[in-house]
């Protein structure tokens, strides 16, 4: 039987705080005439895990200070924003100080390899493991693959882990591969697959949509779609972060719905 389920969610921006946070410091990064308070700003962004800090640091990396850089650069390797990434590249081609660039590089490095931000490579399965879940995300959003597919990917990895039982294949798994892991421990196989449609403004409202099929694995049958569907007041115009937070909870809540499922199958 395929199941269909449909998850509909009302949110109210709650981040005041930290978005007050984030806009003190990417003025003090910006404008302070001290780089050794820019430089502090700069790292204490790249702990505050908000998408809002992306922008403010990409700036930095301009910044007159050679210090200041190498922490902007720092940072956004730590913050591991997807979309740190395009900034980094583009500053690594004119940047000319050899402790920036190579600061740079590091960040691009971890980006690029899922680190930070990112999907960290999963572990195997375990002794306790009877459930092994291949992940691919597919991008209808109109943003670029590199901003969408780390970070929904994370968050699904980072779901799915938490609940004991529970591997996930590591990224380009071939079918290959995943036969002989689940045959070799006789594991139950699944394969879900996010679909993110285009962010919708409508009426002061951001509404956002994660598609995501539940298949077997490796033989891909389709077992049933969750379409979790989140709405966040306040919201006129276009907010990459919050696009973030909105799709991120979608594919939480989808896969704790999978998991429920699979555990009655």
């Amino acid at each position: 039987m395929l199941l269909v389920v449909a998850l509909v969610l009302s949110l109210i921006p709650t981040r005041l705080y930290a978005e007050q946070r984030t806009s003190y410091l990417a003025e003090q990064l910006k404008a302070n005439d001290d780089y050794r308070v820019r430089t502090q700003a700069a790292l204490a962004l790249g702990a505050s895990g908000d998408d809002a800090a992306t922008k403010p640091l990409c700036d930095a990396l301009s910044d007159a200070n050679a210090s200041v850089k190498v922490a902007a650069a720092a940072a956004l390797g730590r913050l591991g924003k997807p979309a740190g990434l395009a900034c980094l590249q583009r500053a690594e081609g004119r940047e000319q100080t050899p402790a920036v660039k190579s600061q740079i590089q590091k960040s691009i490095a971890t980006l690029s390899s899922g680190g930070a931000g990112g999907a960290v490579a999963p572990p195997p399965p375990g002794a306790d493991t009877k459930y092994y879940v291949a992940i691919e995300i597919t991008n209808k959003s109109g943003r670029p693959e590199s901003e969408i597919e780390p970070l929904l990917r994370a968050a699904m990895q980072s779901k799915i882990l938490a609940k004991p039982g529970y591997a996930v294949a590591p990224k380009g798994e071939t079918v290959a591969q995943g036969k002989k892991i689940l045959n070799g421990k006789k594991l139950k196989g699944f394969y879900l697959l996010a679909t993110v449609e285009p962010a919708v403004y409508q009426g002061g409202n951001l509404t956002q949509v994660v598609r995501v099929s539940m298949w077997t694995y490796p033989s891909k049958s389709l077992q049933g779609e969750f379409a979790p569907k989140l709405t966040q007041s306040g919201t006129p115009k276009k907010d990459v972060q919050s696009e973030n937070v909105l799709m991120k909870m979608c594919v939480e809540n989808a896969v704790e719905t999978f998991q429920k499922v699979a555990a009655s199958l």
